[in-house]
């Protein structure tokens, strides 16, 4: 029974969400099922954990029926009805928050009452709504929409012979609405599928993204933003989209809503590490950019928290660039502001490649053994970290022993992307050439290093290559 979906339910629930739960239950608008609200006072006795020993089906249908034989099939049927109680309470208290589309129902239905003063005071709640509301996102497009919608049918109501602007208004509206989603729909299944194995049909033609430029993007520079990410994804190798999309940021982002402006900025940084990964080494102060940026603005930060993946990208860019003073402020600074859940292994993991950096490979493993692999980023950067520590410490056979499982692992996990795949495989068997010296395709491994499109740690590998060429 602790598992059921009931109990899988009422254990999210705060205790004043519960408290809203059970004046839900108890109006007979909602429930005419007497017995639904004992269980549910019964069930909540358990909160907020639910794991008493005496909570189970028997125990509960004694509290609802006193002295009546349990009755198993009986019991499903109430607990059923209740959760189901529960999922149209969620809907309900979902709907409580959609305040424009509520009115806007008000005043449909005002409407085909024939209630024209009704109609009018809801039409003028729904402007001043509106007038506050500037943020110009698919969301709002997806409001006027529907309000235009509404008026749209009010006019045909009155079957009037004259002009309404409402049905233009609905079709621009539409067209904003869509082209929107629709870019948007189209970076997430490009940006996706760079990380996650697996193709997506983008179904956009040439003429589609002709038309958004013929058409000055609708005057909308958040659908302008979409269309360069888009366009950066289709053609990395053409930079000039990325250079627009970070002007257009510039200028625009005080008219750009933070949800919004955060999927920009993170479509941005993939971008540069996909670039970084090339060897295009200029991306890395630019993506290290964005996120300051983003970080300084809050845009990057949710409810008071900082994302352990961005802070440890910040911490990887920086060292890169060699800032090891400013990273170590950055840690103290932002590391109290991770979610609880991951700030051990986050802290560890970055100190771990702080030391590293900095040649204290002792300290740096200590805290690679204090990180827990659970992430699968965590992992991938753990095994090249880790393979760097043995190399540079001379352990020869750990690090062997350590490639070889690691290419294991990469060749068996059928989760990860191709690319991102390739880029650690490269980077194993590029340090085990290494490794065994000296060999007849010796010089063509700088190539090699230099070349290479997808690949790790570039610059240190090269580095060690050429360290092996001054001792020969």
């Amino acid at each position: 029974m602790k598992k059921s979906k009931l109990i899988a339910a009422l254990r999210t629930m705060e205790e004043s969400e519960a408290a809203r739960l059970r004046k839900f239950v108890t109006s007979p608008y909602f429930n005419e099922q007497e017995e639904l609200p004992r269980l549910l006072d019964f069930l909540l006795g358990f909160g907020p954990d639910f794991t008493a020993a005496s909570l189970n089906k028997r125990a509960s249908f004694a509290a609802v029926f006193p002295g009546q034989p349990y009755d198993d099939k009986k019991y499903r049927y109430m607990a059923s009805n209740l959760y189901q109680l529960v999922e149209q309470f969620w809907v309900a208290e979902q709907q409580k928050q959609e305040t424009f589309r509520n009115e806007v129902l008000l005043m449909d239905h005002l409407s085909n009452r024939r209630l024209d003063k009704g109609y009018r005071h809801s039409r003028r709640r729904i402007d001043r709504y509106t007038k506050q509301e500037t943020a110009r996102t698919s969301e709002y497009f997806l409001q006027q929409l529907h309000w235009a919608e509404a008026e749209e049918r009010h006019f045909e109501r009155q079957r009037l012979r004259q002009y309404d602007a409402s049905i233009q208004r609905a079709a621009d509206m539409l067209d904003r609405y869509y082209h929107l989603r629709k870019l948007r729909f189209a970076c997430g299944m490009l940006d996706r599928q760079t990380i996650i194995k697996g193709d997506y049909d983008l179904n956009i033609s040439s003429y589609w993204l002709a038309h958004l430029e013929h058409q000055h993007f609708f005057g909308e520079p958040i659908i302008e933003l979409y269309f360069n990410i888009l366009q950066a994804l289709l053609d990395e190798n053409n930079t000039a989209h990325f250079d627009r999309l970070q002007d257009m940021l510039a200028h625009h982002s005080t008219s750009i809503p933070k949800e919004s402006l955060k999927d920009i900025y993170l479509f941005g940084i993939n971008y540069c590490a996909r670039k970084i990964r090339q060897g295009k080494e200029a991306y890395i102060s630019r993506a290290l950019q964005l996120y300051l940026d983003g970080i300084e603005s809050e845009i990057l930060i949710d409810s008071g928290y900082l994302s352990p993946w961005a802070f440890t990208n910040v911490v990887k860019l920086a060292l890169r660039l060699r800032r090891y003073h400013w990273i170590e402020h950055f840690i103290q600074r932002y590391a109290p502001i991770l979610p609880d859940t991951f700030r051990e292994n986050a802290l560890h993991y970055n100190l771990a490649e702080l030391y590293y950096y900095t040649r204290r490979f002792e300290k740096a493993q200590e805290h690679l053994n204090r990180v827990a692999y659970s992430d699968l980023n965590y992992y991938l950067g753990a095994r090249v970290l880790l393979a760097k520590i043995y190399y540079e410490n001379g352990e020869v056979e750990p690090l062997l022993s350590l490639l070889a499982a690691f290419n294991i692992f990469l060749k068996r996990n059928k989760l990860i992307s191709a690319a991102l795949k390739q880029t650690f495989l490269n980077f194993c068997d590029i340090l085990f050439q290494i490794v065994r010296g000296k060999h007849r395709h010796w010089n063509k491994l700088g190539e090699k290093i230099r070349n290479t499109g997808l690949l790790t740690d570039r610059d240190w590998l090269l580095s060690v290559y050429q360290q092996h060429e001054e001792v020969a």
